[in-house]
């Protein structure tokens, strides 16, 4: 039976990456070595199942990074901005599992390579339900409100000591690099990344019918600390939403892909005061 599955890549996880600053510098470098472990995955899965429908979703910025023409072919990539669902955009109920790749840690976790939670600009803490979550929570969160859950995720050995604390031992994981400080980590060579994430991507195509959906429950409490009191101030304009403090700004969805069109707003609305107001 042919599946369909969605891959998610960002940078920060990817094996090697340590700054944007190098990003910026050179980003051929860099483009190169993200769609290198998307290659991977899409190899795993196809060769668990050789007739699936792949999507992959450039979820670095404002996706323009994925080198897509150096990937397999037969593949669908979503690029650009802005979008429905930011990192996880196009996921619906026709897929049947979702993989992440170069992910990173929560904002605030200590000595952890370029972590951040959505925007580095905006946010400094995102809770749900009083739970301090990263984007892979959030991201596994929209996809399991259309029943898809993760089975895959690869990037730091923070990123990833989460990941099975949250998900359980069952997800299969690969660890990229080994973080040191927020712009330093000890990597490894990416031919042996890109060996383990093919071998873990067809593990985790192999036992799709293990894996659930992950779900936050309802309502959803949202509650975000922002950069700086300006941020706050402009974010806090959103109707429903309450000041807790000079930079806390909480709101209460019904249901979390409302909260999520939430943070969404707020990153939007956060990355624009900080330009403005200076």
């Amino acid at each position: 039976m042919n599946k369909k599955f969605f891959i998610s890549v960002d940078y920060e996880g990817i094996g090697g990456t340590v700054s944007w600053q190098e990003f910026s510098q050179e980003p051929a470098r860099f483009r190169k070595l993200m769609a290198n472990e998307v290659t991977a995955v899409i190899e795993g899965i196809r060769e668990a199942y050789p007739e699936s429908a792949i999507v992959i979703c450039d979820a670095h910025g404002l996706g323009h990074d994925l080198l897509f023409e150096e990937l397999p072919f037969g593949v669908m990539v979503v690029r650009g901005s802005p979008r429905q669902y930011s990192m996880i955009d196009t996921i619906d109920k026709t897929f049947d599992l979702l993989y992440f790749v170069g992910y990173h840690s929560k904002a605030g976790t200590v000595a952890s390579t370029m972590d951040h939670t959505y925007s580095s600009a905006t946010f400094y803490r995102i809770k749900i339900n009083q739970q301090e979550v990263d984007e892979a929570m959030i991201n596994a969160a929209v996809a399991g409100h259309f029943g898809v859950p993760l089975g895959f995720v690869s990037g730091d050995d923070k990123l990833i000591a989460s990941v099975k604390q949250v998900f359980g031992k069952e997800i299969e994981t690969v660890i990229t690099k080994y973080s040191r400080s927020r712009f330093a980590a000890l990597t490894r060579h990416p031919k042996d990344i890109g060996a383990e994430i093919k071998a873990k991507a067809k593990n985790a195509a192999l036992k799709i019918n293990t894996f659930k959906p992950f779900r936050f429950p309802s309502p959803c409490q949202i509650e975000l600390q922002l950069n700086d009191t300006v941020r706050a101030q402009q974010v806090a304009l959103i109707p429903g939403s309450k000041m807790i403090d000079g930079r806390t700004v909480s709101y209460k969805a019904n249901n979390f892909l409302d909260g999520y069109k939430f943070i969404l707003l707020a990153a939007t609305l956060g990355s624009a005061a900080g330009k403005t107001y200076q």
